[in-house]
């Protein structure tokens, strides 16, 4: 049994060609023989060694031996879809991230409005109550905006992952029509994708609503700021502010990726952090319809059908 999650679903674990009718031996050694390539790789996928047998298993497709290259690809899609998997194992959940999300950005809304209010009035202890919730308020405001991005980063790391898993499950099964296990499984993917899916989309429809409630409650703790008497600020208040302000502003670099950061092509296990544009261009690539077709991974399109003599 597989040690991966939703591995009960598929249609069938990952499977041995052992030509010699005898079981292979275990060797640490690298094989050169695409057969024992492909036993080993699927070896470290038994024993959840996933980065290994990503790697193996693609040296033994890339010997162009066509009696290999179906079920590697079939292996392979074991290998990433557990690749994802274990990625989400380490996500906050969507659910509850959204919804502690939505929460902050209301809590936020309300003491803007209290602070407009406050300042309209120019009475002192409102003024200071307003700031003081003010503080609270961008306080969880902010754990919750760092909460969605990390829950964002894994998910689309994962969703990277889910659509190679796709392509592999695809691709044997165009390679070999007669395994239905392939096209089983290449369904059960489809379906976990979607579900994906739709939580990103959901958390950065949360992740755009707390970044507008943020500068519409900085304006006002600004406001404040500039009409509450410095002896009567609370401890700490300056330094805060003169941070988010930076931060803001954009002279501070924001704990977020780098643009231009990839996948590695053969690891597993790697918090991926995507940027803005990043995540658009993945859910810009799968398509909720019933003609679903996701590209590969970063860089590569799947051509199954011209696979023969390719180099992988």
């Amino acid at each position: 049994m597989l040690l991966l999650v939703h591995a009960s679903a598929f249609a069938a674990e990952p499977v041995f060609m052992d030509f010699t009718n005898t079981p292979p031996a275990v060797t640490e050694s690298m094989p050169e023989s695409p057969r024992e390539l492909f036993n080993l790789g699927t070896r470290k996928l038994r024993d959840g060694k996933l980065a290994d047998s990503e790697a193996i298993l693609q040296k033994a497709l890339e010997s162009q031996d066509e009696k290999v290259q179906a079920p590697a690809l079939y292996n392979l899609g074991h290998t990433r879809f557990g690749q994802g998997s274990e990625l989400l194992k380490k996500s906050p959940g969507a659910k509850p991230t959204s919804a502690r999300g939505r929460n902050a950005a209301q809590q936020a809304d309300r003491v803007s409005a209290q602070a407009q209010s406050a300042l309209a009035t120019e009475d002192m202890q409102r003024m200071l109550e307003a700031y003081l919730n003010g503080r609270g308020a961008r306080k969880e405001l902010k754990a919750a905006t760092q909460a969605v991005q990390r829950a964002l980063d894994l998910h689309g790391a994962t969703l990277r992952r889910w659509q190679r898993s796709l392509d592999d499950f695809q691709s044997a099964a165009e390679l070999n029509p007669a395994s239905t296990n392939a096209q089983h499984n290449a369904r059960l993917v489809e379906r976990e994708i979607a579900r994906l899916v739709d939580s990103i989309r959901e958390m950065q429809q949360v992740a755009a609503q707390m970044a507008q409630s943020q500068k519409e409650l900085q304006e006002q703790m600004k406001q404040l700021g500039g009409k509450i008497p410095e002896p009567m600020m609370p401890p700490g208040a300056k330094g805060e502010d003169e941070e988010e302000e930076e931060g803001e502003n954009g002279t501070k670099p924001p704990p977020e990726p780098k643009e231009g950061q990839h996948e590695k092509a053969s690891k597993d296990g790697e918090e991926i952090k995507l940027t803005p544009e990043e995540a658009g261009w993945l859910l810009e690539g799968f398509k909720l319809d019933s003609d679903r077709r996701l590209p590969m991974g970063q860089g590569q399109e799947a051509q199954p059908k011209d696979r023969k003599g390719r180099n992988w």
